[in-house]
């Protein structure tokens, strides 16, 4: 109760009952088959045996009848015609018969074994035991059942110490041989104590083992079901924090929008001209709304999952690229160089590309004083297995805690200037996204004196 009750406050329980029921009824089922194998094989030496020796009954009567004069002069009741009363043998005739039996009959096949844990009853034709003697197996309980005949069954006895034999026999039919006319049926029986008692100490093992692995799968219930869960709060904790922060965002340019519309509303008569900072000031809400909009839609198209379109490009569409970006830094009052060192064509995926070099070449224009410089340069390792994007600016520069966090949604390093310049801390996100789409990795560092440097290998196909 304790641990479910912890369980519960965790919020793991749920998850421990699907894990731990999952372990039982493998345990369950691995425990059951290995007995039932276990059991199905215990015997199969054994009643190999029984068969083989049942498929030669004249050998079998030779083997019973020899094995009692060996066992006990005294033992076989054996009547000379099925019309007298059986008779005991005197010891004259007896020791006769001995003489002339003075080794077993060699078994007719070799696969035949047939130990000192065997024995045999003789019957005649009524059922009745014709060779038991003085037996402290208690072989005198075991009768004969026609209808078992050539079926191996089990057999149980109460021994002269009255403890429990157990057996593995077969009955069957034997040729009447002109000495032994009487002797019609005989049981095959071979002592499987030695088995049951293996068998038991192995099932006993096994299920100490099975119980112990059982014990062990509650532990690792409880920490499957925590590793489980960590992900799925990990996810609904990221997309909390998504909605509260874009709600956030939302709001400002809202309320910006209400207030100058409730301006306007309450000058009817006003001319454009009069309302134009209102009216400007309500478009560059809307327009920081629809840039907002568009990045929260591509951070969940990108969440979808990425599929590059991997194409060739010539090194002169990075010359391209930087002459844009001439343009917008010199109307931003920044001074732009780059370097293209590319020499041959490279695979990649053409709009990714473009796309992750805007994300860089503006954050580094949002982050730069007026008259800031910022370099890009472009290059492909010695072994040209990885494209090198590399932007260097001069700004304030980046935090060593800061720079754990950069690349989180929403997270801006100075919110109030960010919010000046237009940003919304999705940019990074949005070209980590990117990065790991075109199979790279991203990362920042300090440009001495002053500056950040953000670094980006793609490995190439």
């Amino acid at each position: 109760m304790l641990i479910r009750k912890r369980f519960k406050h965790e919020g793991n329980f749920s998850y421990f009952i699907r894990y731990f029921g999952t372990f039982t009824i493998i345990f369950s089922a691995m425990t059951l088959i290995i007995l039932q194998i276990t059991r199905s094989s215990m015997y199969q030496s054994v009643d190999d045996n029984l068969r083989l020796a049942s498929d030669n009954p004249d050998w079998i009567l030779q083997y019973g009848i020899v094995k009692s004069y060996y066992s006990s002069k005294d033992s076989l009741i054996i009547a000379t015609t099925p019309n007298k009363d059986t008779t005991t043998r005197t010891d004259s005739q007896t020791e006769d018969s001995s003489a002339k039996k003075e080794k077993f009959p060699a078994p007719p096949s070799e696969k035949i074994n047939l130990g000192s844990n065997t024995e045999i009853i003789l019957f005649d034709n009524d059922g009745n035991a014709l060779n038991l003697g003085n037996n402290v197996q208690g072989l005198e309980q075991i009768a004969l059942k026609k209808w078992n005949l050539n079926r191996i069954v089990s057999y149980q006895t109460t021994n002269a110490s009255n403890h429990t034999e157990n057996f593995r026999g077969i009955a069957i039919k034997v040729d009447s041989s002109d000495e032994y006319p009487i002797i019609k049926y005989a049981v095959i029986l071979t002592s499987v104590n030695q088995l049951e008692q293996n068998s038991r100490d192995n099932e006993r093992v096994i299920l100490m083992v099975m119980v112990s692995f059982w014990m062990i799968s509650i532990v690792a219930s409880h920490y499957l079901s925590k590793v489980s869960r960590k992900p799925l709060l990990e996810s609904i904790e990221k997309q909390k924090s998504f909605v509260e922060n874009a709600s956030h965002e939302l709001r400002t340019p809202l309320a910006v929008l209400q207030n100058r519309l409730e301006t306007l509303f309450r000058k009817p008569s006003a001319t454009i001209m009069e309302s134009s900072e209102s009216i400007a000031s309500s478009l560059e809400e809307v327009r920081n709304m629809r840039m907002l909009t568009t990045n929260l839609l591509n951070l969940a198209r990108r969440d979808d999952g990425l599929k590059p379109e991997w194409v060739e490009l010539d090194p002169s569409f990075f010359d391209s690229v930087f002459n844009n970006y001439d343009i917008i830094a010199a109307e931003n009052g920044k001074e732009f160089t780059w370097d293209n060192q590319l020499k041959k064509p490279i695979k990649t995926d053409k709009t990714l590309l473009r796309q992750l070099m805007t994300i860089l070449f503006d954050n580094a224009v949002k982050y730069t004083e007026e008259n800031g410089q910022i370099r890009f340069e472009v290059l492909v390792t010695k072994k040209e297995k990885e494209l090198v994007l590399r932007v260097t600016d001069n700004g304030p520069g980046i935090s060593d805690v800061d720079k754990q966090r950069i690349f989180e949604r929403f997270y801006r390093v100075d919110k109030a200037r960010t919010r000046q310049k237009g940003g919304f801390g999705l940019g990074l996100s949005l070209a980590t996204q990117i990065v790991e789409a075109l199979k790279g990795e991203i990362v920042v560092k300090d440009n001495k004196p002053q500056g950040a440097i953000f670094e980006v290998r793609l490995h190439q196909h």
